[in-house]
């Protein structure tokens, strides 16, 4: 029951996130009260509340980060209206911030690269020419993650608040799944006398967050995505 549930959260977390940014872009591009908009820009800050008090290591730090976010977005909805959007944009370049320090600090000489830790524990022992794609590909991630914040910073300031808000989002996650797709059938093509596992058992590794412990030829024993974020 406890691995059914486990696995029901992250079936649910997809079409929840889906909809709230459906639900943010309606309101941004509509005419809506301030507390429906305050409302929304409330609910990430609430979930961060919640991972400070149950998991965050440096509590001290992340409240302050926490208490900062909240401020600013309460001058700017005060000063400006924009309070829903400043949460959005701090929402949108955390995340991919996030993503890319993970994904680029396991590029660092000695650490195996993140995508070629999750290739080894599929096909446990892995050609040099895999590896070489495999760091590759986690490079190219990093590359995504910064340009999704690029084009953010770049549309928020110079393109129309519609604009901007549809790319962050309703573009955000599709433009992820175009990634997962793209880079399956490129690597299909491109090796294919190799064995490769699937979209869907790729997305589930990244989303388990699990990695062989066992370390690889020349690098540092592996860890999980969660030992990663805690240092």
């Amino acid at each position: 029951m406890q691995r059914v549930s486990g696995w029901l959260w992250k079936v649910l977390i997809l079409p929840a996130c889906l909809g709230y940014q459906v639900l943010v872009h309606s309101v941004l591009v509509g005419e809506h009260g301030r507390t429906l908009r305050l409302a929304l820009a409330a609910i990430p800050l609430l979930l961060v509340a919640c991972w400070v008090v149950k998991s965050a290591r440096n509590k001290l730090l992340w409240t302050l980060v926490l208490a900062g976010a909240i401020a600013t977005v309460y001058a700017v909805e005060q000063q400006e209206q924009l309070g829903l959007p400043a949460m959005a944009a701090l929402t949108h370049a955390g995340i991919n911030l996030f993503m890319l320090w993970v994904f680029a600090r396991t590029l660092r000489l000695g650490r195996e690269p993140l995508i070629t830790r999750f290739a080894r524990r599929v096909h446990d022992t892995l050609p040099s020419y895999i590896e070489a794609y495999t760091r590759r590909v986690t490079l190219m991630w990093c590359v995504f993650f910064v340009s999704q914040v690029v084009v953010s910073a770049a549309l928020f300031a110079f393109a129309t608040l519609d604009e901007w808000s549809f790319f962050v989002n309703m573009l955000s996650l599709p433009l992820v799944v175009l990634m997962f797709v793209g880079e399956y059938g490129y690597r299909v093509i491109r090796y294919r006398t190799y064995k490769h596992s699937s979209i869907l058992k790729g997305i589930q590794m990244f989303a388990d967050g699990d990695a062989d412990s066992r370390p690889a030829p020349g690098a540092l024993p592996s860890q999980s995505i969660v030992r990663d974020v805690h240092g």
